[in-house]
C-alpha cells in the first residue's frame, strides 16, 4: 500500500506581510492602472485591512470602470486625507508609487492578501457582536503579554480612531475660531463679547491640542483649510451675506488666525 502524501499546512500570513502587500498594490494600482481589474479579479473591498490602502481600490475600480485615470491626484479627494502614518494621505500614496514594485509581482501581493483574508473569515470575534467585551478582552490580553491572541487588526483601526477624533478636534476648534473671526471683519457694527469669547476659546482649544499632541503640527494647514470651508458657509449663514462675500481660502496666516488681539466691544 502506498503512502499517501502529507498534507502540506495552509499558508499563515502576518498582518505586517499583509500591510506591506497592500502597500505594494496601492502604489501598483496608482502607477499602472492597467493592473487594477487584475488585481479586482483575485481581491474584494473587505480583503483590505488598512483604510486608505481599501479607499484607493474602492475609488480607483470605478474609475476604471469609466475609463478614468488612477493618479494620485485622481484618487487623493476621494479618499481618507490620512495615512496610516498619521500624514498627508498625498504625500503616503506619491511614496508608495515611487517604491512600487515590478508589475508581475502583483499575482503574488494579491494572493497573501486573499489568503489571509479567508484565514479572517474562520475567526472568532466579538468585535461586531459584543464590543464592551471585546475591548476589554483586548485589554487584558495586553496587560498579560498574551499578544498572540490579540485582535490586532481591529484593535489597529480603533486606535487610528482615536488618532483621527484627535485631528477633528483641532479642525472643530480652529472652525469656531474661523467663524467669528469672519463675523467680526464683515460686521462690525453686530460685535459681541459671545463673539470675543467664541474666538479665544477657540484659540485655547487648538493650542492645547497642538501643546498636548504635537504631531498635529504637521497637520495644521490642512486642518485650516477643512476648518474654513465649513466655517466659511456658517458664517454665509449666520450672517445673511451671500458666501461670494467671504474670501474662497483662508485668508488669515497662521499668526493672525490664532493671535490678532480681539478686544471686548463696547455693549449698550
Amino acid at each position: 500500500m502506498g503512502v499517501g502524501k502529507r498534507a502540506v499546512p495552509p499558508e499563515r500570513y502576518t498582518l505586517n506581510d499583509v500591510f506591506e502587500a497592500e502597500q505594494a498594490l496601492v502604489g501598483l494600482i496608482l502607477s499602472d492602472g492597467r493592473v487594477r481589474p487584475r488585481i479586482g479579479s483575485v481581491l474584494r473591498e473587505s480583503d483590505w485591512t488598512e483604510r486608505l490602502h481599501r479607499g484607493v481600490f474602492e475609488v480607483s475600480g470605478l474609475r476604471c470602470a469609466r475609463g478614468l485615470p488612477v493618479t494620485v491626484e485622481d484618487i487623493a479627494p476621494h479618499v481618507s486625507d490620512t495615512g496610516p502614518d498619521g500624514a498627508s494621505a498625498e504625500l503616503y500614496l506619491a511614496d508608495l508609487v515611487a517604491r512600487a514594485p515590478a508589475l508581475h509581482l502583483a499575482d503574488q501581493f494579491a494572493h497573501v492578501m486573499a489568503t489571509a483574508a479567508a484565514e479572517r473569515t474562520m475567526s472568532d470575534t466579538a468585535y461586531d457582536t459584543d464590543f464592551y467585551t471585546w475591548a476589554y478582552r483586548q485589554a487584558e490580553r495586553l496587560r498579560r503579554g498574551r499578544l498572540s491572541e490579540i485582535d490586532a487588526l481591529n484593535l489597529a483601526e480603533e486606535i487610528e480612531d482615536l488618532g483621527r477624533e484627535i485631528y477633528h478636534r483641532l479642525e472643530s476648534a480652529l472652525r469656531v475660531t474661523l467663524l467669528h473671526l469672519l463675523k467680526w471683519d464683515r460686521q462690525p457694527e453686530k460685535r459681541t463679547r459671545s463673539w470675543t469669547l467664541s474666538i479665544r476659546n477657540g484659540r485655547i482649544d487648538a493650542e492645547e491640542l497642538l501643546v498636548r499632541h504635537p504631531g498635529l503640527k504637521g497637520r495644521l494647514a490642512q486642518a485650516v483649510t477643512g476648518a474654513y470651508r465649513r466655517s466659511r458657509l456658517d458664517a454665509a449663514g449666520e450672517t445673511g451675506l451671500d458666501e461670494i462675500v467671504f474670501p474662497a481660502t483662508c485668508p488669515y496666516d497662521d499668526e493672525t488666525l490664532m493671535n490678532r488681539p480681539v478686544p471686548w466691544p463696547v455693549e449698550s
